[in-house]
């Protein structure tokens, strides 16, 4: 699609271990100083997606392809930024062409890691708002405005565990400023070098039962206004295919192939619950559940589609 999510935040704050995370590659040079990062690093993710899961159970093709989401880790930013301080001509820059923002927010405290900007307690939340109204203004400042954004506030592994402070955490920031959510960003980078039944046991010894970091792609590709329908390709390949909200059949079609979309005839359409409640696509059709549509119908999230189209 062509769309992307920047990473954004004061220096320090854990944007670059964030983003490693996210990749599952120590792509970004991570530190307790400020500036790590001088030059943006980008990275095609890969979205979770438990029907892609149960469509490859089901069918056991020979290729599954998940639908993606483009992160940018760029440099940190400071007070002043939007007059050239610091890396600020090259942050803001950079954030102009990004469609949505992920604001990451120091909520811990330590004190190998500095604070350019401290008048109370790092990870305290009269320093959280400070730091949050900091990067807002200097990207009003700097005439970006009305980009999607959600807060991610980076705990300490030992705060991941005290549910009802972050909880508190997450609703003042809610409340004051927007979508918000929790993760320890040195844990889910540490969780890249372990297995998948490893990583779900160690955050359920944390009393985690789904990763911060799932929960933070997912909402990312909310904020895009992207949803997921599936195509499969003679049953050799499933594929998640992202469109934005309201997209027709007709430029769903386009997405697949550009000659998708110029022999377009017809669209055969079923929910992928129904598909995978029937058991497959011929007992689905034997059930009804499969309906024709035409170029205008409007794809539902998580439709299968399989598209007619001229020779």
């Amino acid at each position: 699609m062509g769309l992307s999510v920047g990473i954004v935040g004061l220096p320090n704050a854990g944007k670059s271990t964030l983003f490693n995370a996210l990749v599952a590659r120590r792509l970004a040079e991570t530190a307790a100083r400020p500036f790590t990062t001088i030059e943006p690093h980008e990275a095609v993710v890969s979205v979770p997606d438990k029907n892609l899961e149960e469509l490859y159970r089901l069918i056991s093709p020979d290729e599954t392809v998940y639908a993606n989401v483009t992160f940018i880790d760029i440099a940190g930013l400071v007070r002043g930024a939007h007059k050239g301080e610091g890396l600020g001509n090259q942050f803001l820059a950079k954030i102009r062409e990004v469609d949505a923002i992920i604001h990451v927010v120091r909520a811990f405290s330590d004190p190998n890691v500095s604070h350019q900007h401290a008048t109370h307690e790092p990870g305290t939340l009269e320093q959280i708002g400070e730091d949050i109204e900091i990067v807002n203004l200097e990207l009003e400042l700097g005439e970006i405005k009305g980009k999607p954004m959600i807060y991610v506030l980076n705990v300490s592994e030992s705060d991941l565990t005290q549910r009802s402070k972050i909880e508190n955490l997450v609703g003042k920031v809610k409340e004051k400023y927007g979508e918000a959510l929790i993760i320890s960003a040195k844990i889910e980078e540490d969780l890249m070098d372990l297995n998948a039944v490893e990583r779900r046991d160690y955050l359920r010894e944390l009393g985690v039962f789904e990763s911060g970091l799932e929960k933070l792609i997912k909402k990312s590709y909310e904020l895009l206004e992207l949803i997921t329908f599936y195509t499969i390709k003679g049953g050799k390949e499933v594929h998640a295919r992202s469109i934005r909200k309201g997209s027709s059949a007709y430029e769903s079609a386009g997405v697949v192939h550009t000659d998708f979309a110029k022999g377009f005839i017809k669209a055969e359409v079923i929910s992928v619950n129904d598909l995978l409640e029937s058991g497959g696509w011929h007992a689905a059709k034997e059930k009804g559940k499969v309906r024709l549509e035409g170029k205008d119908y409007i794809v539902s999230d998580k439709d299968v589609i399989e598209f007619k189209v001229a020779s």
